[in-house]
């Protein structure tokens, strides 16, 4: 059975003790270095983490990007191996063996720009920040401190306003969110929380997503309901996500809270398998040329 994934992307710049860098002769090093020495690895521990640079691949004519994929080795935690029907068994890994959790990050050497997946459960930006020093200083590259800067849309909240349809709109909400009055379905949810006592305690979290049609009339969302969630007062909103078909004719997704940019792709992938990273990278090459004018214009 093929099941469906959808993954967030963020871009960042790239900064060493506060100026832009070009990695690229560094990340050479390390594929070289990788192409002499097939059973080596570089690894760091970052607060009390172990992660593996698993690979470093260069640029080539079908993706002219540089693919790194880093893995967190967690040995604890992990889950067990079960069928439908039996008893579970417990996964045994040797002092020596980790469970992996990868993150594919792309380097676009030209521009000094990361995209970077996110996965809740491998590296973090500031991880990764701190693993890109490591492997500077353990290259004998002396004083770096490298930063990575995310990259903003300043032109968020119009490229929204700009969509031809809306196809997804999502809004977090905490105890002290003042919507309108006249929305009926954020009152009904802020009367609700305004009369609980355990309010403080939760966030409230709604979610609307158009249905696809193949009769093609009802493809989007009522443009009515998208803006009047637009227009509600931000003070106490922690997420407010809109995704829509720009003026190109694509399906972009704004973040109008934090304003990072970010692009959205689902994944296919079978039902016993996770994500392959040649797989992740080939959609994130792909993507990012497509989007790299917009990136690079928000820089």
């Amino acid at each position: 059975m093929v099941k469906s994934k959808q993954v967030r992307f963020y871009f960042h710049q790239v900064v060493n003790n506060g100026q832009t860098i070009d990695l690229s002769e560094i990340f050479d090093e390390v594929s070289r270095f990788y192409r002499e020495n097939p059973n080596e690895r570089y690894t760091f521990e970052i607060a009390g983490v172990k992660y593996k640079l698993e690979r470093l691949n260069r640029p080539n004519d079908s993706e002219p990007y540089y693919h790194l994929v880093i893995e967190e080795l967690r040995d604890f935690n992990f889950p067990s191996k079960t069928k439908l029907f039996g008893e579970s068994q417990e996964l045994g890994l040797a002092d020596d063996e980790f469970l992996g959790e990868k993150m594919s990050a792309l380097y676009d050497y030209e521009n000094a720009v990361f995209m970077l997946q996110v996965n809740r459960n491998s590296i973090s930006p500031n991880k990764f920040e701190s693993f890109l020093s490591s492997l500077l200083e353990k290259l004998e590259y002396s004083g770096c401190d490298i930063r990575l800067p995310i990259i903003i849309q300043a032109d968020a909240e119009n490229i929204a306003r700009s969509f031809t349809g809306y196809k997804h709109v999502a809004i977090k909400m905490r105890e002290k969110t003042e919507p309108s009055d006249n929305f009926d379905l954020i009152s009904i949810i802020k009367n609700a929380i305004s009369s609980s006592k355990d309010s403080n305690l939760f966030d409230v979290e709604i979610s609307l997503t158009a249905k696809k049609d193949t009769g093609g009339t009802g493809e989007y969302l009522p443009d009515s309901i998208v803006n009047e969630i637009m227009s509600i007062n931000r003070d106490g909103v922690k997420k407010l996500n809109v995704k829509g078909r720009n003026l190109e004719d694509k399906t972009e997704t704004v973040d109008l809270i934090s304003n990072k940019l970010m692009e959205v792709i689902h994944f296919q992938y079978d039902e016993n398998r996770t994500l392959n990273p040649a797989s992740v990278f080939s959609e994130m090459s792909v993507r990012y040329t497509e989007v790299k004018n917009k990136v690079l214009r928000n820089k």
